[in-house]
């Protein structure tokens, strides 16, 4: 089979890549989207891969196990598992799959050329049936668009205590600009909101939890995040059920957008309030969402210190760095940020606080606050919106 585009090299981390040109796609404006190349390679990913790679191992280090296998479902040029290979030890086996034929063969010419034969087969299979036929420690799914349709497949592969990876670029639905298309896809209400961020990865872990639950499996979350316009969570996966571990991890989202008055409220708990002292108001419901932690917290500090130590040596984006260094600061705080905004705007402000100046205010005044890696002007914090308005008049 002949070369699927006109070719050219990059280089990621330790791997070094080829992919089709994206010059050659360029319409007449000179803009080009990756999808429109006959094999997907997108080079505004390489941040989100840095961060994968960091988040990989430090689950193989706190998880104490020695070796790790790892299929990457829809693996393009193959990028993501032979970085994970040349990157991360432990990985001791590498199942690149892609139903594109001319993927798969450039995914073998990038394997060849970075010397790993031996630990990476490639594949071109439809993602259910390379599931369905193969299990591993680590499943990376990274579609075009939903993760919904492969995350029970997806389960399925994860040997006990391994990890599922699934990113979503689908986030109109997420983030409730589409509400009904939400629905359709995570059986989720999602509201647009300030917070709509953080919703889309509390709406798709509560997706994951779900389909886990259909198998007798539970899940818990170890690294999650938002980068450039698409959301990525990992979980670890058990082959264990626990009585009340839905009801204590699934729920829904009050919100009053007049007030921004917000909280998460466990499945129990939704009919009561919203029928009770909540009912009128201006409150609105969404989800149901996953309503326990977003990260573990050792992951957290393992992922923030891992990713510093490597940046020089493999070149990682500084925009990862400061993804990392502010979930491991905002990783213990309140769900369901805040946006100075927005806060400016619901009470006619005159003036917008820097986040980061009215974080520093709250922090005087005693409560516990911090930045968030989901908006840049975004901030978590323990104080009611009352507290919050008197912090952001004092200077």
């Amino acid at each position: 089979m002949s070369e699927p585009c006109p070719l050219t090299e990059s280089r990621e981390g330790k791997a070094v890549i080829r992919h089709c040109d994206l010059k050659s796609y360029a319409n007449s404006r000179g803009f080009v989207d990756p999808a429109w190349a006959p094999v997907f390679y997108n080079p505004r990913m390489k941040c989100s891969r840095d961060l994968s790679t960091v988040i990989l191992s430090a689950y193989v280090k706190l998880s104490a196990r020695k070796e790790v296998s790892v299929i990457d479902v829809m693996s393009g040029t193959g990028v993501r598992g032979i970085r994970y290979v040349l990157e991360v030890p432990g990985v001791s086996q590498v199942i690149l799959n892609d139903v594109d034929p001319k993927a798969a063969l450039l995914a073998r010419e990038n394997v060849a050329l970075n010397g790993v034969t031996d630990v990476v087969k490639v594949f071109s299979k439809e993602a259910h049936e390379i599931l369905a036929s193969t299990k591993a420690e680590v499943v990376d799914l990274d579609p075009f668009g939903t993760p919904a349709p492969f995350i029970h497949p997806a389960l399925r592969a994860v040997r006990h205590g391994g990890l599922l990876c699934a990113t979503a670029t689908d986030l109109p639905p997420l983030l409730g600009i589409y509400p009904s298309a939400c629905i359709r896809k995570y059986f989720s209400k999602a509201l647009e909101a300030e917070f709509s961020r953080e919703q889309a990865v509390r709406v798709l872990l509560y997706f994951i939890a779900r389909e886990a639950a259909k198998l007798g499996r539970v899940i818990r979350p170890f690294y999650s995040y938002y980068l450039d316009h698409h959301i990525r969570v990992c979980v670890i996966v058990e082959k264990k059920e626990r009585s009340g571990f839905l009801e204590e991890n699934l729920g829904f989202i009050l919100y009053n957008p007049k007030t921004l008055e917000r909280r998460l409220v466990v499945l129990s708990q939704a009919s009561e309030m919203c029928g009770g002292r909540l009912a009128g108001g201006g409150w609105v419901v969404g989800g149901p969402v996953w309503i326990g932690e977003l990260w573990d917290s050792e992951a957290s500090q393992e992922i923030s210190r891992e990713y510093m130590a490597r940046q020089a040596e493999l070149n990682l984006c500084r925009k990862g760095l400061s993804v990392a260094t502010k979930i491991d600061q905002e990783r213990d705080k309140p769900p369901l940020y805040y946006t100075t905004e927005n806060v400016a705007s619901t009470y006619k402000l005159a003036e917008e606080r820097s986040a980061r100046q009215l974080v520093e205010q709250l922090a005087l005044k005693g409560y516990p606050s911090s930045l968030t890696h989901f908006d840049e002007k975004g901030f978590r914090t323990t104080a009611n919106v009352a507290d919050i308005l008197e912090a952001w008049q004092a200077r």
